[in-house]
C-alpha cells in the first residue's frame, strides 16, 4: 500500500515537472518571436517617408531643414552631431546661406565662442536679414527682438545687436513661415503658446488643423496677389519697352527714307536758272559789277 502511494506521488511530479518545462518552453518561442517581428513593426509606425528615425520626432525637422535649405540631410545629421543645439542648426545653415560659405565654417565660429551677431558681422552682414515682416507681433519671445527694429529707423538698423535666442528665433520663424507657407503671425503664436519649432514643425508637416487655417488661406491669397500685380506689371512694363522699341525704329526708317529725298530736292534746288550769282548786279563795262543798267 505504501509503495503503490508512492508510485502515484512519482508520477505525479513527473507531470507537473513536465507542464512545467512545457511552459517555460512555451515562453521562450514567445520571447524569440517577438524579439524578431517587434522592430519590423516598430519602424513601421515610427519611420516617415524620405527621412530617417533619429531622437524620436527630430527626424522629422531635420528633413525639413534640408530640403529647405537645399543641403543633404546628413549634412544637417553632421552638424547635429557637432553639438549644435537643434535650435540652432537652421541658423548654422542660414548664415552659411547668406554669407556663401560652407556650414562647416559657421561652425567653427560658432564652436570657437563667438555669438550669433558676432559671425553675422565678421562676413559683412546685418541685423536687417534677420527680420520678418509681419502685420503683427505676438510675444514673448518676439516682442523683445522686434522692439529692437520699431524703435530704430531703418538707417540705424546696423546698429542692433540681437542676441543669440532672438537670432535663433528669428530663422526658426522665418524657415516656419516659409517652408510650409504658413504666415508668421501663426508660427509666432504657436511659439508663444510654449511649442517647441520641432513640435511646430511636426504639426505643420503631418497638416495637423490649427486656429489659424482661415488667416493661412488669407496669408496664401495674399501672396497669389502679389504675384499676379508682379506679372501684370512686368506685361506692362514689356509692353511699354516693345512701344519705345517701335517708335525708335519707325523713327530711324523714317531719318534713312527721307535723307536720299532731302538730297535730291536740295540738288534740284541748286540747278534751277538764275540760281547761281542771285543777288549779284551785272558787269557795268569796267570790270566792276553794278547794281544794273547804269545811265548814260
Amino acid at each position: 500500500m505504501i509503495r503503490f502511494s508512492c508510485l502515484k506521488l512519482d508520477a505525479a511530479f513527473n507531470r507537473a515537472q513536465k507542464e512545467k518545462i512545457m511552459r517555460s518552453t512555451i515562453a521562450l518561442l514567445t520571447l524569440a518571436v517577438l524579439s524578431l517581428t517587434a522592430p519590423a513593426a516598430y519602424s513601421d509606425t515610427r519611420m516617415d517617408v524620405g527621412a530617417s528615425f533619429v531622437n524620436g520626432d527630430m527626424s522629422g525637422f531635420y528633413f525639413a531643414l534640408g530640403d529647405y535649405y537645399r543641403v543633404p540631410e546628413r549634412e544637417v545629421m553632421f552638424i547635429h552631431e557637432r553639438r549644435i543645439p537643434d535650435y540652432d542648426i537652421p541658423v548654422v545653415l542660414f548664415i552659411a546661406q547668406r554669407a556663401r560659405v560652407a556650414p562647416g565654417v559657421i561652425m567653427d565660429l560658432r564652436l570657437s565662442g563667438r555669438s550669433w551677431m558676432d559671425i553675422t558681422l565678421h562676413f559683412g552682414l546685418g541685423p536687417d536679414i534677420y527680420y520678418v515682416p509681419v502685420r503683427e507681433v505676438y510675444g514673448p519671445p518676439y516682442g523683445h527682438a522686434y522692439g529692437h527694429f520699431k524703435n530704430r529707423h531703418r538707417k540705424d538698423w546696423h546698429k542692433i545687436r540681437l542676441s543669440d535666442h532672438e537670432v535663433a528665433d528669428m530663422v526658426n520663424l522665418r524657415f516656419m513661415s516659409e517652408h510650409y507657407g504658413r504666415p508668421p503671425e501663426e508660427v509666432m503664436r504657436m511659439r508663444s503658446g510654449g511649442k517647441s519649432f520641432a513640435v511646430i514643425n511636426d504639426e505643420f508637416r503631418r497638416g495637423k488643423p490649427g486656429k489659424e487655417s482661415r488667416e493661412r488661406e488669407q496669408y496664401q491669397d495674399r501672396r497669389m496677389d502679389r504675384r499676379q500685380e508682379q506679372r501684370q506689371d512686368q506685361r506692362q512694363d514689356a509692353r511699354q519697352d516693345r512701344r519705345m522699341e517701335q517708335r525708335e525704329t519707325r523713327e530711324q526708317r523714317s531719318r534713312q527714307d527721307a535723307g536720299p529725298e532731302e538730297r535730291a530736292q536740295r540738288g534740284r534746288k541748286d540747278q534751277e536758272p538764275g540760281r547761281e550769282g542771285k543777288g549779284q548786279g551785272r558787269d557795268n563795262g569796267d570790270g566792276h559789277p553794278g547794281k544794273g543798267r547804269g545811265r548814260d
